[in-house]
C-alpha cells in the first residue's frame, strides 16, 4: 500500500500514513473482490480475503446472495464486524443508548512539517522549542531518532508550535532558527539533571537553580523550560 519500511523509518508505525494505507486497503479490497461491499472487506481484513472468498462461494452455491450475513466464517470474524457496526451506531447516536462519550477537542492535535533536509528529533526539539519526548510520541515511525526525506518527508509536531518557525524549518532555514533560538533556554528532557544541564551549557549549577527559582533540584520535570541566564 505504499508504506515505506527500512532501517530508519517504519511507515506502519506512523499514525498518518498507516491510517491512510489501512483505509485505502479496505476500499481497494472492497472494489476488487466485493463490488464495493465494505462489510465483506472488513471481514476479509480480519480473516483474510481467501477465507471470505471461499465462504462466499460456498454460500452462493447454496443459492444465497453471499453477503456478510450469509457467510460461515471463523467465530472471531463473525464477532468482529458486528462489534464495529455496533460501535459506529452508538457513536452516531449515544443518547439513544444511554452512553456518555467524552468530549473530543475539534482543534488539530498536531501540525505537519514538510522537510527537504534530514533533521534529528533532538535538533528539531531545540529549534522548535518543544520537548523531544513530544516529538518521539508523535513520530513513532522514526526508528533512529531522526527524519530523512528519502524515507519520510513529514514531521508531526505539537499544534501550538509557532507557524513562522514551522515555515522556516520546512524551508531548511535551520541556521537562522538556531541563531534566533540561541541557548537562552533549555527544555528538560527525560533523564536530564541540573548538573548535566549546567555542564552542557558551561554554567554554574547554583546559578541555574537561582535563575529558575528551583526549590527542589531533583524534581525538574520533562517539558519544563529553564532559563540559562539571569536575564
Amino acid at each position: 500500500m505504499g508504506l515505506v519500511r527500512n532501517g530508519n523509518y517504519d511507515g506502519r508505525l506512523d499514525v498518518v500514513t498507516s491510517t491512510g494505507a489501512a483505509l485505502d486497503y479496505l476500499e481497494m479490497q472492497a472494489d476488487q473482490w466485493y463490488e464495493g461491499d465494505l462489510m465483506l472487506s472488513l471481514a476479509a481484513y480480519n480473516a483474510g480475503a481467501g477465507t471470505v472468498n471461499r465462504a462466499q462461494r460456498q454460500a452462493q452455491g447454496q443459492g444465497l446472495n453471499g453477503d456478510y450475513w450469509d457467510l460461515s466464517l471463523p467465530y472471531e470474524t463473525m464477532q468482529y464486524v458486528p462489534k464495529l457496526k455496533a460501535i459506529a451506531t452508538i457513536i452516531n447516536n449515544p443518547d439513544q443508548y444511554g452512553v456518555n462519550l467524552p468530549e473530543i477537542n475539534i482543534d488539530p492535535a498536531f501540525a505537519k512539517v514538510q522537510l527537504a533536509q534530514a533533521v534529528s528529533l533532538s535538533e528539531a526539539s531545540q529549534l522548535l522549542d518543544v520537548s523531544k519526548a513530544a516529538l518521539v510520541e508523535l513520530n513513532p515511525g522514526l526508528l533512529n531518532g531522526s527524519i530523512d526525506p528519502r524515507s519520510a518527508q513529514t514531521l508531526l509536531v505539537p499544534e501550538q508550535v509557532d507557524t513562522q518557525v514551522l515555515a522556516q524549518l520546512s524551508q531548511g532555514n535551520r541556521q537562522t532558527l538556531a541563531q534566533n533560538n540561541s541557548a537562552d533556554t533549555h527544555r528538560v528532557e527525560r533523564g536530564d539533571s541540573l548538573s548535566a544541564i549546567a555542564a552542557r551549557y558551561n554554567i554554574d549549577q547554583q546559578d541555574l537553580i537561582r535563575w529558575n527559582a528551583i526549590d527542589r533540584p531533583s524534581a525538574i520535570q520533562p517539558g519544563q523550560l529553564l532559563t540559562l541566564s539571569g536575564r
